[in-house]
């Protein structure tokens, strides 16, 4: 059976009880008459939330902390019923949304992958032939004998994992309880979501790691306040959420009396990326280039800033990055027009098409102003070539 997942119309609704069940306050409480009791208060997590997702697509969840996005997640996996709406789905599914979650403590991490596969019905025998190959992934070969109740964070985390993605799911829902564990596992975890992404295998995923969202998904959804924000391509559901990001940052950071800071408008108005041997807009691998960017200030004062570059490939993958806040270049945004220029000896990217993102900060390091796919240029060498980034190197016999 494909997987296939439908949401219509989701809501979810929790009542806020102010009193605790566990104080001396309560049991006054419940002396009262039951009219006199506080009356719970209706909590709205998730409101009016639609998407679809086939057989083979995936889609990444993104939002604020407190957003909605575990409880949209228990309700796909019906840890929780929604209050309102419907949720259809089909197929396999393997989920990995709390820590431990599933897990025996008393149980050892051998005796938990038996638990964990059976439950999701996979025979025995499948499951002891995959042993071997979830110890290792989860990289707890000298623990695996010893009850998960001993595990750190990061073992439940990695064991966890190993055990969603060998049970061969016809749908993978994983939360961001990844970010407990090291970068390399991290990684390692990344690249086997996108080779199942490759095999047919129906992914969502919240996470915190914009790229990823960007380069792996096909769909994006943001969530704020348990409302949709935003659905659609993942580029651009990410570049309107780190918008809203620098707009909240700003207002939230801005000095009760800066009525006038407050108000300043910015943009960026061109970006230019040449190569310097040559008048082509077409840049060989290695060759010096320059990047010229037209910003402009829409006030009357001038205002002391940083500039910031970011050369990502169309896919979303960041490249590299030119930092005038982490370099301490500091820019006097006239009112007007001001034209900053950076110099690269050595371009080394591989050939291929790329794009370039401008961020405006002022002085304290607070985003005024983001242009998404500001500039594009293109790098053609003579020879075709693999990977990002040219290193230069030399060859010696020994």
């Amino acid at each position: 059976m494909a997987a296939h997942v439908v949401a219509e119309h989701v809501s979810k609704r929790f009542q806020l009880r102010r009193d605790r069940s566990d104080s001396v306050g309560h049991l006054l409480l419940q002396m009262l008459p039951r009219r006199s009791r506080p009356k719970p208060e209706p909590f709205w997590a998730l409101q009016d939330v639609s998407f679809e997702i086939k057989q083979g697509r995936s889609l990444g969840i993104i939002g604020n902390n407190g957003s909605g996005k575990s409880t949209l997640l228990k309700l796909l996996t019906r840890t929780m019923q929604p209050t309102e709406g419907r949720i259809e789905m089909s197929g396999r599914m393997s989920a990995l949304i709390e820590l431990g979650a599933g897990f025996h403590p008393d149980f050892t991490g051998r005796e938990n992958i038996v638990l964990n596969a059976s439950i999701l019905g996979i025979r025995r025998r499948d499951i002891e032939r995959s042993m071997d190959e979830i110890i290792d992934f989860a990289e707890i070969r000298p623990f695996i004998d010893v009850p998960v109740k001993y595990y750190s964070s990061g073992m439940n985390a990695r064991l966890g994992f190993s055990v969603a993605v060998h049970v061969q799911p016809q749908l993978l829902i994983v939360d961001e309880v990844l970010a407990v564990g090291d970068e390399a596992f991290q990684q390692k975890c990344m690249d086997r979501i996108f080779a199942m992404k490759r095999s047919g295998t129906s992914i969502i995923l919240v996470s915190h790691d914009l790229g990823s969202i960007e380069r792996l998904m096909d769909d994006g959804l943001w969530i704020d306040g348990g409302v949709v924000r935003g659905r659609g391509v993942p580029r651009d559901v990410v570049y309107s959420y780190r918008s809203f990001l620098g707009e909240t940052t700003a207002r939230d950071g801005a000095a009760p009396n800066a009525k006038e800071t407050s108000q300043v408008s910015f943009a960026v108005d061109a970006v230019a990326i040449r190569g310097l041997n040559r008048h082509e807009q077409s840049i060989a691998p290695g060759d010096p280039a320059s990047i010229h960017v037209r910003l402009t200030n829409a006030t009357s004062q001038t205002v002391r800033g940083y500039v910031g570059i970011s050369i990502r490939r169309p896919d979303g993958l960041e490249v590299a990055e030119i930092s005038g806040l982490r370099d301490q270049q500091l820019v006097a945004m006239t009112p007007g027009t001001t034209h900053v220029e950076v110099l690269t000896s050595e371009l080394r990217l591989a050939s291929g098409q790329y794009e370039v993102d401008v961020t405006i900060f002022d002085d304290q390091g607070r985003r005024l102003a983001n242009a998404r796919s500001a500039g594009a240029f293109r790098v053609q060498g003579q020879e075709r070539t693999s990977g990002v980034i040219l290193v230069p190197h030399e060859w010696r016999r020994s």
